[in-house]
């Protein structure tokens, strides 16, 4: 069983990469891939404390990638950060030079950071998935019936459907992806294969304080805008 969508204090969650391996301990998961937006260093984090506690689950480094167009792209197995503000295929194609996964993350939830079918197909013109987000907590009624009219035409161009939490407050595996084996090579050889199923998890978890609200707001509309802006920064003088 496997989280592939989560965030630690290094983005917008409210949990560190260290106790975010412990609840994933916790409640029993194989694989955590952390994708905090637009950095890896909650990853870096997450891993190098799995390993020094000889923590059973094994971590994924990876990244919620932001593009030019507002649209995320899961990158997972990363040996390195993706430029952000890229296209969609650019960045696609970026995790993919360096040996990574790539997933449509959240997709026609008609939000500005999620994908709609329009610009789906046009990024398909230009790369391919090696999945796309099919169960997550956010999708209600209208997104379920815009994925399946989607998937019904180009399901054999989007790889693998994973279930996924985008989890921000710890709580993982409110949807998962299910695989034969346990570690992170059994996964990814799963996602490449199309041999993973997307499942709603069975953990429940008390709805987030007021307080642990408050901080992913900040961290979102204040915390990340900066980060962001010191990385196009150093993306444009080629730091």
């Amino acid at each position: 069983m496997a989280e592939l969508h989560c965030h630690t204090t290094a983005s917008d969650g409210t949990v560190s990469p260290e106790n975010l391996v412990e609840i994933a301990e916790h409640i029993g998961l194989d694989v955590l891939a952390v994708t905090d937006h637009d950095t890896m260093k909650g990853a870096l984090r997450a891993r190098d404390y799995a390993l020094r506690v000889g923590a059973r689950v094994e971590v994924v480094v990876g990244m919620e990638v932001t593009t030019r167009s507002q649209d995320h792209i899961v990158g997972l197995f990363l040996e390195r950060p993706p430029e952000i503000f890229r296209s969609v295929a650019d960045t696609v194609n970026a995790i993919h030079a360096q040996g990574g996964l790539a997933i449509v993350a959240h997709p026609f939830l008609g939000l500005p950071s999620s994908i709609s079918a329009g610009r789906l197909r046009k990024a398909l013109e230009r790369c391919w998935f090696d999945g796309i987000e099919a169960e997550n907590p956010y999708m209600r009624k209208g997104a379920r019936e815009r994925f399946q009219r989607f998937m019904q035409d180009d399901h054999d161009r989007m790889g693998a459907v994973v279930g996924s939490s985008d989890a921000h407050y710890g709580d993982l595996a409110r949807a998962v992806s299910l695989f034969e084996g346990r570690t992170a090579a059994d996964l990814r050889c799963a996602i490449v294969t199309q041999a993973v199923t997307p499942a709603i998890g069975r953990v429940r978890y008390a709805p987030p304080s007021l307080l642990a609200r408050l901080q992913n707001q900040y961290r979102s509309l204040v915390r990340l805008p900066i980060a962001r802006g010191v990385l196009l920064w150093r993306q444009w003088r080629g730091d």
